[in-house]
């Protein structure tokens, strides 16, 4: 999400729905997509318009690179209410159509009357009446202020003789052009009815519900009926007609010579730059007692009750709420086109339908068009052997170093060849089927090998004919990442706490690092307090002010998908480990362990501390080194008791901090 004031709302989720599309391929199929995107690509059979079949499985959906992140899914920080959360959101899911389901029966009646007469006012903003279809419209101008408060006088038509409710419409300015271009769209903050007598005379007419044309709506469409709410609306980016029906709390019968006003209160500013202000509407009425019957049906009040305890219920689980991709409903899908040379502003023809390249084998939908679904049944189907293939690969990867193919991201013509193809075979048909695609049981194949288990020492000979192990004549050794790096510490100190799951945890990071655009805190717990030792995979990220530990040790900015890391060693990642506030702690609680968790000499406490740190046993050089660093470094603090700030109370335990420093950064540590 871009929440810059003056982006494209449209621009950068279309952007977001092109790297889902290519990170989807180059993940799950070893296939590079991004050149796809502006031209046929240059050494596999894929077509330019295949990029574009492929995008719209991703186009559709219902997120919009909106500011507040919707829609969200409220995932319980206890690991133990997932059963009873999961049930609770399904119920809601259920309910809410149910209930919108009702209200369609009625909602696609023929008694809705187009208003043909209308008078449309506002004082901060200019509105004309255009005729249009048989409905008079209003029509804002683009520079329509945030805020604006529109006064809309219908004239009912004469064959209506009372009004049970309205539907309110608004519509793209370009209606054609808006299917591949969507318009900005609009918030109604609050709406007022009243009824006019041919005197003048304002009779309040009571709302008492908002029914929108989609189940499960942004906001609570109620908000509308209160002052400064932000309930319906065209939010942000629309490209189809969208309306709204508002009932009446009892049937308002309609003489001749009165009128009907509506005063609608628009939105404001959306991300400093864009009014929420609607440009183009139109209303029709209704005489139908359903609307106001409907209310009390049985069936409705029972549903909606359930709703409101169901989430009431959800909301008292403790949770985080995560960002998650869900679809539009058919009703409001997206179009998706063909991008002449990859530019977004210059499209083509419409893509009729999703698909797979064609190279791959048919995709099958279960029922209309493709789906996501559909395309992830189809991924991990048998007539589709690449996606164990890759998984496999990357697998490896990960445990040796480098795939069996060494290019994890392409295993297309330009990638290099699998060195062992018939290892790759075996592993990926037992992964899809015996393993029943269980990356535990993969794992568990791999790390029990006799190739992984063997030794990784190498000789001289060995090193100049395979580098980089690509015969697998000895065990892997390779470099940690950053994240790595801080979990051995943690670990080797005894601080690591071990909880699962839950909020964004913040270590310590130098001062003056955090200072983001937006003001947040970077709110790291006291020494002693357990979030504060948690894994690296919790730590908090942001893209723009990366972990300064991690950006160290290389890790991927996240602004793209990364399909395999590049191993690094430089002088600043051995600075870090030896300097930084969080691997500084780690030194200290380790050199806490060597002098109080073990009994004995000296060097039986560098031999304990040693081994924590590496997971080896000490060899006799290491081991004399590290008692000669002690001994020095023992006998500066005895002579100089400030040098002991910052490290520990006596000469000894400062001296074992530093000499825990050095085990933590020693090859033996930061190798595996």
């Amino acid at each position: 999400m871009n929440s810059e004031g003056g982006t494209d709302d449209e621009e950068f989720r279309l952007m977001a729905a092109m790297d889902r599309n290519v990170t989807t391929w180059e993940v799950f199929q070893g296939l590079s997509m991004s050149c796809v995107q502006c031209h046929s690509h240059p050494y596999d059979p894929i077509k330019h318009e295949e990029y574009y079949t492929s995008l719209s499985f991703f186009n559709n959906a219902t997120d919009a690179d909106a500011a507040h992140d919707k829609p969200q899914l409220p995932i319980p920080l206890d690991h133990a209410d997932y059963p009873k959360a999961n049930a609770l959101i399904d119920r809601i899911r259920e309910l809410e159509a149910d209930i919108h389901g009702k209200w369609l029966a009625i909602d696609k009646s023929p008694s809705w009357l187009p208003v043909a007469k209308l008078a449309a006012t506002c004082p901060t903003s200019e509105l004309s009446v255009v005729e249009k279809d048989g409905y008079a419209e209003f029509r804002a101008t683009d520079n329509a202020k945030s805020g604006s408060v529109y006064t809309l006088t219908a004239t009912p038509p004469e064959a209506l003789t009372s009004v049970t409710a309205f539907r309110l419409t608004y519509l793209p300015k370009d209606e054609k052009k808006a299917l591949t271009d969507a318009e900005w769209g609009a918030s109604l903050n609050h709406i007022i009815a009243e009824k006019i007598a041919a005197d003048g005379k304002a009779e309040p007419l009571k709302l008492i519900d908002v029914i929108p044309d989609e189940a499960h709506p942004i906001n609570d469409p109620l908000g509308s009926l209160q002052k400064g709410g932000e309930g319906w609306g065209t939010h942000y980016k629309f490209f189809r007609p969208r309306h709204a029906t508002f009932v009446l709390e009892k049937s308002a019968a309609i003489a001749p010579g009165e009128t009907l006003r509506l005063t609608l209160h628009n939105g404001g500013t959306y991300m400093a730059s864009f009014p929420m202000v609607a440009k183009r509407g139109r209303i029709a009425l209704s005489a139908d007692p359903a609307w106001i019957e409907r209310q009390a049906d049985p069936g409705i009040v029972s549903a909606r009750r359930e709703l409101r305890e169901a989430t009431a219920a959800l909301g008292k689980i403790p949770n985080i709420k995560i960002p998650v991709i869900t679809e539009r409903p058919p009703e409001h899908s997206r179009v998706t086109t063909f991008f002449n040379r990859g530019n977004w502003l210059d499209k083509g023809h419409v893509i009729e339908a999703s698909d797979t390249p064609h190279v791959f084998p048919r995709l099958k939908a279960e029922s209309g068009k493709p789906t996501r679904l559909d395309l992830a049944k189809w991924m991990a189907s048998p007539e589709n052997p690449l996606t164990a293939r890759v998984a496999v690969n990357r697998f490896w990867l990960e445990l040796f170093g480098v795939g069996i193919v060494p290019t994890p991201e392409d295993f297309g013509s330009a990638g290099e060849k699998p060195t062992h193809p018939e290892l790759l075979d075996t592993l990926s048909v037992r992964f899809s089927t015996e393993m029943k695609w269980s990356m535990k049981s993969l794992l568990r194949e791999m790390v029990t090998s006799a190739t992984y288990r063997q030794s990784n020492k190498v000789t001289p000979e060995l090193h100049a004919l395979d580098a980089d192990n690509r015969l697998l004549a000895r065990g892997p050794r390779q470099r940690v990442t950053g994240e790595m790096a801080r979990d051995a510490a943690l670990t080797a100190s005894g601080l690591l706490h071990p909880q699962l799951y839950g909020t964004p945890v913040f270590p310590p990071i130098p001062p003056g690092v955090w200072k983001p655009f937006v003001a947040s805190k970077w709110d790291t717990p006291k020494p002693g307090d357990p979030q504060r030792y948690r894994r690296a995979v919790y730590t908090l990220w942001k893209r723009s002010i990366p972990y300064p530990t991690f950006a160290t040790f290389d890790a991927p900015t996240r602004e793209l998908c990364s399909k395999r890391r590049m191993p690094s060693n430089t002088p600043i990642q051995a600075l870090a480990v030896l300097n930084d506030a969080a691997f500084h702690e780690c030194a200290q609680a380790l050199a806490r362990r060597m002098k109080y968790e073990t009994t004995g000499s000296l060097e039986e406490r560098i031999s304990f501390g040693y081994r924590a740190a590496t997971s080896k046993r000490i060899t006799p050089d290491r081991l004399a080194e590290l008692t000669k660093l002690f001994a020095s470094l023992e006998k500066d603090y005895q002579a100089d008791p400030k040098l002991l700030e910052g490290l520990a109370g006596t000469p000894d335990g400062a001296a074992l901090t530093v000499v825990a420093s050095v085990l933590i950064n020693l090859d033996e540590a930061v190798n595996r």
